[in-house]
């Protein structure tokens, strides 16, 4: 693009970069400082977490009944810690159960109705941290034990929110103070650019990857900077390598992405097309996946770009689909004006 200011920088000489953009060779390694990208699982962490906070919590004055909090029945999803340029953020995703049980008193103060079950939180991430919903269940539903179920709805309710919002904090200050998870008795792995090879069952089993987004400007401007070096250079603020030829080799992320232009098809006044032969260096030697991208012009100009990746391994499927939208899609949508519209 003329006149961007990165397009204009020159590459430093041989000896003058800036020294925390130089990979040094370790034997063990290490990604140094954090400084290339990597993901770190924080899961087990926070079901330690929130279970300990979900644990025995009382609800309700106690006077003509009282309700508790038991526990933290289950807890799916994942947390995990991105790392990038030594800058740390998290990202999470839960559906969480909690068991209650809760006590009607009689005149005489004796137990008159008892009752037991589960708040159901579908979504704990941060798009809901703002107005968490839940549900309230209760093991047995009856007349007798519909007050019990009111008194989780309102006051237990305001207790799980209460604990959900302390958990994100403390996740947040964890993050923010570089503190590490504790280690576990399967220690979750760190997959980084350089240090994560999926073993040949993982590869076995693959998946999908979809990503829609609408960017403001034409399709053509969006065929030509995905395949340019210098554009793809700026977008991800790392080293690459593009081809406009088919059968030329692509490398981006230095040297984290490899492959090759398998059929290129410029501009034709409706659409643009750019498939791809498509690897982490990390992945087994022989497995590739393949990369669909199309961009379609709209009636106002602008471009519905999609991605359709296949035979990703299943295991790096959330990992791949992050690293599209957060290293290559979002950057662009800065610089080119556009946003998300489905996946």
């Amino acid at each position: 693009f003329p006149g961007c200011l990165w397009s204009r920088t020159p590459m430093a000489k041989l000896g003058e970069g800036d020294d925390r953009w130089i990979v040094k060779e370790r034997e063990d390694g290490r990604n140094v400082n954090n400084w290339h990208w990597s993901e770190t699982s924080y899961t087990e962490w926070a079901r330690e977490k929130l279970g300990a906070r979900f644990e025995g919590v009382a609800i309700g004055d106690g006077t003509r009944s009282a309700g508790k909090l038991l526990s933290l029945e289950t807890m799916k999803g994942d947390v995990t810690v991105q790392s990038r340029k030594q800058k740390r953020f998290p990202l999470y995703e839960l559906e969480l159960t909690i068991r209650w049980e809760g006590q009607l008193f009689d005149a005489s103060g004796g137990t008159a109705v008892e009752a037991k079950g589960r708040i159901k939180v579908p979504d704990l991430s941060e798009e809901s941290y703002d107005g968490l919903e839940m549900t309230v269940l209760c093991d047995e539903e009856t007349d007798a034990k519909r007050p019990l179920k009111e008194l989780v709805r309102k006051e237990g309710g305001k207790a799980v929110r209460a604990a959900c919002l302390a958990f994100v904090k403390e996740l947040k200050e964890t993050v923010m103070k570089g503190h590490e998870p504790p280690p576990q008795k399967a220690p979750p792995r760190e997959r980084f650019n350089a240090g994560y090879v999926a073993a040949s069952a993982e590869t076995a089993k693959t998946g999908a990857v979809k990503v829609v987004y609408s960017y403001n400007p034409p399709p053509h401007v969006l065929y030509e900077t995905l395949l340019d070096t210098q554009r793809i250079r700026g977008i991800t603020a790392s080293d690459a390598s593009m081809s406009t030829e088919v059968g030329g080799k692509l490398m981006m992320f230095s040297g984290a992405v490899e492959g090759e232009n398998a059929e290129l098809k410029p501009f034709d006044g409706e659409r643009a097309v750019i498939k791809w032969k498509w690897r982490f260096s990390t992945w087994q030697p022989s497995h590739w996946s393949t990369v669909l991208i199309t961009m379609v012009k709209q009636d106002d100009g602008s471009t519905k770009l999609t991605l359709e990746q296949t035979g990703v391994p299943e295991d790096e499927r959330e990992r791949t689909e992050r690293g599209w939208k957060g290293m290559l899609f979002e950057p662009m949508n800065a610089m080119l004006g556009g946003r998300v519209i489905g996946a």
